[in-house]
């Protein structure tokens, strides 16, 4: 495999990586994606009971892989940790309730040392050290993955998502883009499409959106251990 994205919940896959999932995909490299929790903590805006989230969200997640044109896919059903700051009254899934989230299952590195075994990546992305917004799911991934490619002894370019300057409080951990990839209108339309699929999450879409508009059309990554130039692929022999 060429490629493989890691987060904790669906939708972190679009934002940072929607885009170089689609164009990789168009020109023949092999994608994946691994998603840890079906994101039932997340907001329901009513559009499901709270104990169906889980389920709904991983319905909208299908529609997004097809769309992002994912090659390989796995979704797993570790408990969805509670996010930072939640706004009172908020309508929220089942998972809400419940204290425990990724951070509580450090088995998940021997998940995906396995997973590594099987599927050899050439690259993977995931959250940084910070991540991005010091979720203690995405933190948490951060951890696990890095422990899993150590131990895995393979040569793995390992990707962060790396914002171009971060809000002061999430400062703390947070590694410069080393390489930027700019995305042509095509793919930017087919990303939008993917990040729409989210239904349930439109809020946080918005959100990123206002703050953050000027990283739809560009995405943003820190590799581990280099310290050249700025480059603008990931892997050296991806082209149209």
């Amino acid at each position: 495999m060429d490629l493989l994205v890691v987060v904790p919940h669906p939708d972190d896959e679009v934002f940072g990586a929607g885009g170089t999932l689609i164009q990789y995909a168009d020109w023949g490299l092999e994608t994946g994606l691994i998603t840890l929790t079906k994101g039932e903590a997340g907001r329901t805006l009513g559009l499901c009971a709270p104990e169906a989230l889980g389920d709904f969200r991983a319905e909208e997640l299908r529609r997004a892989v097809e769309i992002l044109k994912v090659g390989h896919f796995e979704l797993y059903d570790f408990p969805n940790g509670l996010p930072n700051n939640p706004v009172d009254g908020e309508a929220r899934g089942h998972g809400f309730s419940t204290p425990q989230g990724v951070a509580d299952h450090p088995e998940i590195v021997d998940l995906l040392l396995w997973r590594l075994e099987v599927l050899r990546p050439r690259a993977i992305i995931t959250f940084g050290p910070n991540g991005s917004n010091r979720h203690p799911d995405h933190v948490a991934t951060h951890r696990f993955v890095v422990k899993a490619v150590e131990k895995s002894g393979q040569k793995i370019k390992l990707f962060f998502y790396a914002s171009p300057q971060p809000l002061p409080e999430y400062l703390e951990g947070w590694l410069p883009p080393n390489h930027v990839r700019h995305l042509p209108m095509e793919v930017l339309l087919q990303k939008l499409r993917a990040m729409a699929q989210h239904r349930t999450q439109a809020l946080s879409v918005l959100n990123f959106m206002d703050r953050f508009s000027h990283r739809l059309a560009s995405e943003t990554f820190h590799l581990a251990g280099y310290e050249g130039p700025i480059q603008h692929e990931l892997l050296w022999y991806a082209r149209p």
